[in-house]
């Protein structure tokens, strides 16, 4: 038995500022699905000493496990229409719907590997020290980037974009270490900590730390994270909305080991004939949508509002008609090869899926001006005729009233 009746709500160890990692997971949510994956990881219930949240959320702050190897199982559930058949194999933009398998190995912040599978293909990120690669092998393409952390000055495009592709695959949430990572460290008097019994994940003993949003307008309704009794690290976690028994996002390990993977999981050799491509400012920018019709990273100025579990992501200078248009003309197979670059990604026609999204949403006004508004059980996006873009897990009247705040400033 464990205690499930204590709550925590100041005194975190884990505490380092608001809920911003709520944003990026629930956009994984956008960068970052049907069924809950409970059954692949759920055995009879250990019996474990009890705990206290407390107690449990100083285990799991003083882990130290780097080094790992294992698969893991990614299922989102975030309400967006069922994804087209964008590729044949696996394909990273696939996880915005579903259920996916991934292997995937670390050891130390500097090594790491994440393997996308499918029936007869994989997709591979490594980050290897500064060598980046990512690997399409249904395509036999590469892209590689070298980037000294070190000695990174602002002018070299290349090592910039091979330094952010290696920091972006460190944050993703793709496994229940980055996932937990950023939820744990988001901890605040507006969450409430309990410990909810215990499970066996993998095969491994844990307790199951459940955190609640204490905010009145969040549309999460709790989170999960299962703990690992023997060393603290976090071996699944599951967002749930509101009133639903169904997570929108969970990650989990199927199996695990936590001894060093060897040295040869982290290097990478370009398969016989495929394709290299080397990152580059100009090339990169325009890969996989990184720049579409004028929208970048830099010319969009997202900006954070609300806090904590309210917290709503603002972006500027988004153009449905330009999303639209540029949908369509990805349904041209010449246009396709042109901004698909070597990964392929855009096989097959987005434009029916683009249009699908864009004509769901529901035409709205008030203070913000006028635009329309696509509401899930997790997510509620607005987007204004004057091009901004507001999105976060919290209701639709509270997205519209920060919309509004923003217009008066």
């Amino acid at each position: 038995m464990t205690e499930n009746d204590s709550t925590t709500t100041t005194s975190s160890p884990l505490r380092r500022g608001g809920v911003r990692a709520l944003a990026p997971l629930s956009v994984v949510a956008i960068v970052a699905t049907g069924a809950a994956l409970a059954p692949q990881f759920a055995s009879a219930a250990p019996t474990l000493p009890p705990i206290s949240p407390q107690n449990l959320l100083v285990k799991a702050a003083e882990s130290n496990v780097t080094a790992y190897s294992g698969t893991v199982s990614l299922t989102t559930n975030i309400g967006l229409p069922a994804l087209p058949d964008m590729s044949s194999g696996a394909n990273p933009l696939s996880l915005l719907s579903g259920t996916h398998t991934l292997q995937v190995a670390a050891n130390g912040p500097q090594k790491q590997r994440i393997a996308l599978l499918d029936t007869m293909s994989e997709y591979d990120l490594v980050h290897n020290g500064t060598q980046v690669w990512l690997y399409d092998s249904e395509h036999n393409s590469v892209e590689h980037g070298s980037a000294d952390h070190n000695t990174l000055t602002s002018g070299d495009h290349a090592k910039q974009d091979a330094k952010a592709k290696a920091e972006q695959l460190a944050k993703a949430p793709l496994t229940p270490q980055q996932a937990a990572q950023q939820l744990l460290a988001a901890i605040t008097p507006t969450t409430g900590v309990t410990v909810d019994g215990t499970q066996s994940v993998a095969g491994r003993a844990a307790y199951t730390l459940v955190i609640t949003p204490k905010q009145k307008g969040s549309l999460i309704g709790k989170v999960t994270i299962a703990i690992d009794y023997q060393n603290g690290a976090p071996l699944q976690v599951a967002i749930y909305p509101a009133g639903s028994g169904t997570p929108a996002f969970e990650v989990g390990f199927t199996s695990v080991s936590f001894s060093a993977p060897s040295d040869a999981q982290f290097n990478f050799t370009p398969p016989k004939g495929a394709t290299v491509q080397e990152l580059n400012g100009a090339g990169s920018k325009g890969t996989r949508g990184g720049e579409a019709n004028g929208m970048n990273s830099e010319s969009l100025a997202p900006q954070v509002l609300g806090k904590d579990w309210l917290t709503v992501v603002e972006l500027h200078g988004v153009d449905l008609n330009a999303l639209a248009k540029g949908a369509g003309s990805l349904s041209d197979p010449g246009q396709r090869d042109k901004h698909s670059n070597a990964t392929g990604l855009f096989n097959g026609d987005p434009s029916t899926y683009i249009d699908t999204l864009l004509g769901a949403g529901t035409p709205v006004s008030g203070a913000f001006g006028s635009g329309k508004l696509y509401t899930t059980d997790f997510l509620s996006v607005l987007i204004t005729n004057d091009g901004r873009l507001f999105v976060g897990s919290v209701t639709p009247s509270l997205l519209k009233a920060d919309a509004a705040a923003q217009g008066m400033k």
